[in-house]
């Protein structure tokens, strides 16, 4: 019990031995993050601007980007700075606030995306009664429960794991995270992974949900005039990618994390923190603009008016290119 310790900091051996790679990594890493920061603020300006996009789906939606930005910046300015750094070591506060953003981002990215389900379920399943159920005050109850849930849930997370004394301050990760730090616990974490576990049970449970809504929406669009099939699937298209993208890379990162594949490690694990972290962020935005008419339109209109007046911002001309 001598060696038991609250480590003062952790070290991110990720970033070992990355020599001159690591100026072409910070490249790199620059340039995803400027481009998820311009596509998604796009995005939710649009939104915002846009009376006639003032409507549950697209409130929904700027949640979704804004949850991605939390996300994405909680991990890109700590990863931008180690690359340059050449001490990788994480003060023990910054290491668990950048886990708690982390993982608020990632549960989120699921709470919202079941609210984007359900909205498309009851507009297209019960579309008579579809503005009686998505009352103003309907919809600020669901976002707010979509926020306050993650941020609960992941707040007891990281109280439990920052009381564990550790033995070791090695995390084999570019970024913090959660089950590597209880790994490396001198005393029993029994009450972290049934916590974990639980978590991750309770997701079934909307993962469910999204499912059966997507299924039943499919079929009464199978059934439907096929002007209104287009249209309905138009609509859920980019909900159906976006879980697609979230759902693999989530469940990618997981199984690298906690059956502990020691010869991948290092590989699948970098591979893994960069596909959930950089390709929903980034594409999300993208699969929005393209495909949902009315965002579509906007961003033409727009396009209309960088043309006759140039002096417009950068950042617009980027998203319409995009």
């Amino acid at each position: 019990m001598d060696n038991l310790s609250y480590a003062s900091a952790f070290k991110l051996t990720a970033f070992d031995n990355l020599g001159n790679n690591k100026y072409a990594y910070f490249s790199v890493t620059l340039t995803a993050y400027t481009l998820i920061v311009i596509l998604n603020i796009s995005i939710i300006t649009i939104i915002i601007t846009e009376r006639s996009l003032h409507v549950p789906m697209y409130i929904i939606l700027c949640n979704l980007f804004f949850s991605a930005l939390i996300g994405s910046t909680s991990f890109y300015i700590k990863l931008m700075i180690d690359l340059l750094a050449d001490n990788h070591v994480v003060p023990r506060f910054l290491c668990f606030m950048q886990i708690f953003f982390i993982y608020v981002y990632m549960m989120a990215e699921f709470t919202i995306l079941t609210l984007m389900a359900y909205d498309r379920y009851t507009a297209i399943y019960t579309p008579l009664q579809y503005n009686t159920i998505m009352t103003s005050k309907r919809l600020s109850t669901l976002i707010i429960f979509a926020w306050v849930y993650p941020v609960c849930m992941m707040s007891i997370a990281v109280l439990l794991s920052a009381r564990l004394p550790l033995c070791g301050n090695q995390i084999d990760k570019s970024y913090c995270n959660n089950w590597e730090v209880v790994k490396l616990s001198c005393v029993d974490s029994t009450a972290n992974n049934a916590y974990g576990s639980a978590v991750f049970g309770l997701f079934i449970i909307p993962v469910a949900f999204i499912i059966y809504s997507y299924v039943k929406i499919i079929i009464v669009c199978w059934n439907s005039p096929s002007s209104h099939k287009h249209k309905a699937l138009q609509t859920c298209l980019p909900h159906l990618i976006t879980l697609v993208l979230y759902l693999s890379s989530l469940l990618f990162e997981i199984t690298v994390s906690r059956l502990n594949l020691k010869n991948v490690q290092n590989s699948l694990s970098t591979i893994a923190s960069l596909e959930y972290l950089i390709i929903p962020p980034l594409l999300n935005p993208v699969i929005y603009g393209m495909i949902l008419p009315e965002i579509r339109k906007k961003v033409f209109h727009i396009l209309e008016k960088k043309g006759r007046h140039p002096h417009l911002s950068k950042s617009v001309t980027f998203v319409l290119i995009s």
